[in-house]
């Protein structure tokens, strides 16, 4: 097993010690690492843990599930009350709530405060009534242990303020570790320290020179860059046209169903997926760390078959893509079985958040739109020499006001 740098260190120890903590830092020093480690600490201890993530995307990309489907919350939208009926009627949910002793939550910038106060109060209300305390009516999130995982300078919520802007983030005295040592980048010292700087909002002239020569970017012949763009439109566009083009040349094509236990035969549809001979793809899961198969991992595909997939990654490599199990709610009974690739001519920059990218195409211009989010795209890369840049603007690399003061008084 890897060694656990200094930082990676104290954050288990911390979590062993029961405090609440938050893992933050650059993309690529290693907090989905570190995360993993920690998980296994506590499987060994026998901890009862929930792995969640915001979004869909980031918590597929983590294994885990999202915080609404976890809490059985839906939208999130319903007042705090009705949300706790509910779950009462589910005794799934219900007992999966009183049991958790730890709630971790990655890609943490992504939840806005009103969902963050509301999720505490549900915790609070039903671990209440089940220890029969009325105390823990007054503690955030019912006492249970909580680890966070993100970096505020990536993607913000979609709507409403960061949580850490909630009056509830002081009280849950939380530990803030703050990972510094770049690991996904390491082998690209200039690309680090581009990093370092655009992570703060800032692009100088020399930075800005070095990602315009990057409009040159040659790949390997097999391999097209995945496109990175900030707007839903323009990568749907882009995936269809492509995909079109290949049926049009008479690829074959085949569908890959999804199977799962009964209660997740809804949800395994939207995995199901079409995938067409010599189409770009990306690899979703972590298969296999040793060959390189990890989300993330770029290739095209050489050959389907009835139960696999044939893929030559970046290097050449060529590798079988079986059927992946997503183990849900804990559960060794309760599964999906999908194909883990996915079209990837284009994505969204919020949905490639939390991946690593072997090949990347970026719009950097003025349709970027939001703070972090330039940052973000540059950051999925390994290295300057996957990356092509399409469209740069210097403005376009902003910090929000409200993350700057936060990370500045962590420092103080």
């Amino acid at each position: 097993m890897t060694v656990l740098n200094e930082k990676q260190q104290e954050a288990v120890d911390s979590v062993m010690s029961g405090d609440n903590i938050l893992l933050t830092g650059s993309a690529g020093t290693g907090k989905s690492f570190t995360v993993k480690y920690i998980i296994d600490v506590l499987k060994t201890n026998k901890k009862k843990y929930a792995l969640t993530a915001p979004t869909g995307t980031a918590a597929i990309i983590i294994g885990g599930m999202t915080i609404h489907s976890f809490m059985g919350i839906g939208l999130g939208k319903d007042k705090t009350q009705d949300i706790v009926k509910k779950i009462y009627k589910n005794k799934i949910i219900y007992n999966n709530l009183v049991n958790l002793e730890v709630l971790i939550i990655d890609e943490i910038s992504m939840l806005d405060n009103e969902l963050f106060e509301k999720i505490s109060s549900i915790f609070a209300i039903i671990h209440s009534s089940y220890k029969k305390d009325c105390n823990l009516l007054d503690i955030p999130f019912g006492g249970i242990q909580l680890i966070f995982i993100g970096d505020f300078c990536q993607l913000a919520p979609v709507s409403g303020l960061y949580c850490f802007l909630s009056l509830l983030w002081d009280k849950l005295n939380i530990r803030t570790i703050l990972l510094d040592k770049l690991i996904r980048q390491s082998d690209d010292l200039l690309f680090q320290q581009i990093l370092q700087i655009t992570r703060k909002g800032k692009c100088t002239d020399n930075i800005l020179k070095v990602l315009n020569s990057l409009k040159d970017t040659k790949f390997s012949e097999d391999i097209i860059p995945t496109k990175l763009f900030p707007l839903n439109i323009d990568v749907d566009k882009i995936n269809n046209i492509e995909l079109e083009k290949m049926k049009q040349t008479g690829n074959k094509s085949y569908n890959y169903i999804a199977t799962a236990s009964n209660d997740n035969l809804k949800k395994a549809k939207k995995y199901d997926i079409e995938l067409i001979e010599m189409s770009q793809v990306i690899i979703t899961r972590n298969i296999n760390f040793y060959n390189g198969l990890v989300n993330g991992t770029r290739g095209v595909i050489i050959e389907l078959r009835e139960d696999s997939v044939i893929m030559k990654d970046v290097s050449g490599n060529v590798h079988i893509i079986t059927y992946y199990k997503d183990i849900c709610d804990n559960s060794a009974s309760s599964y999906i079985s999908h194909m883990p690739i996915n079209i990837s001519y284009a994505l969204t920059i919020h949905k490639a958040q939390g991946m690593t990218i072997d090949a990347l195409e970026l719009d950097l211009g003025k349709n970027i739109f939001t703070d972090g989010q330039a940052y973000t795209a540059l950051s999925r890369a390994r290295n300057l020499q996957s990356i092509k840049i399409i469209n740069v603007d210097k403005d376009s690399f902003n910090m929000n006001p409200y993350v700057k003061k936060f990370y500045k008084m962590l420092k103080t």
